[in-house]
């Protein structure tokens, strides 16, 4: 079984930060060749100094796009088509989870941010990435979602409402794109220890949810890597258009 993704390129999005930079220095500290894509330029240079320092690691290429922004998605696949050749792999991390706020409490303008940044963002990257992948022979796109757009969560409607829509998107390519080599899966979370999250959520609600967990702790960004590198590799050629949920499961 070939649990591999040395020499692939992988693009992750939202790699600036949390889980995206964790996924981005893993991929790469596994031989891939890893494009990251942050919306500033000082972070994906920093990231791609700091893996280059990794022993082993594949060749980084930082490239800066809104993922909401469908010129600026297309100006950087171009580019990493152009440095590489091919996208063997998409990991789609990027993301933005506001501050818990109840229904009646929300702005409709930071609803329709979250909605244009999560699930937008979503299908603009794979809109312009999937046709690199088809004229390659195909490949992987993994969609980084959330338990709370599978469990209902108070105060994170847009959020919630948003993931659950990446986790039919994921679906829907699957179902189109299948016949041509492109493979799909979501990843739920559970709750991360990210600056994100904890911008969002209080010390109260993170530390009730650790108590739950078994060990004690809420997730860390490291929990998703091995999956998501046996996603990318070749021995997940039969997993396609499911959702997979990355949490311990609770009483």
């Amino acid at each position: 079984m070939d649990i591999s993704v040395s020499g692939k390129v992988i693009l992750v999005t939202g790699a600036g930060r949390g889980i995206g930079r964790s996924l981005a220095a893993g991929l790469a500290a596994e031989g891939a060749r890893t494009a990251v894509l942050t919306r500033r330029r000082e972070e994906g240079e920093q990231l791609a100094e700091e893996i280059g320092r990794l022993s082993g690691a594949g060749p980084v290429f930082p490239v800066v796009a809104d993922v909401s922004d469908e010129d600026a998605v297309a100006a950087a696949v171009a580019r990493i088509d152009r440095q590489w050749g091919r996208i063997d792999a998409l990991v789609h991390n990027a993301g933005w989870m506001p501050p818990a706020t109840p229904v009646l409490d929300t702005d409709v303008t930071r609803l329709r941010a979250v909605l244009e940044t999560n699930l937008v963002g979503s299908f603009l990257v794979t809109k312009h990435v999937a046709p690199v992948m088809i004229r390659g022979g195909g490949g992987r796109i993994v969609y980084i979602s959330s338990m709370i757009g599978v469990q209902a969560n108070p105060g994170l409607a847009g959020y919630g409402a948003s993931k659950a829509g990446v986790n039919i998107l994921s679906n829907v390519v699957h179902r189109e794109l299948a016949d041509q080599g492109v493979r799909t899966a979501a990843l739920a979370p559970g709750l991360t220890d990210t600056p994100g999250m904890r911008a969002s959520v209080g010390d109260e609600y993170i530390a009730k949810v650790a108590s739950a967990y078994p060990g004690g702790r809420i997730g860390q960004p490291e929990d998703v890597l091995a999956l998501t590198v046996f996603l990318c590799s070749d021995a997940a050629q039969h997993i396609s258009g499911t959702l997979l949920p990355v949490r311990p499961i609770t009483g």
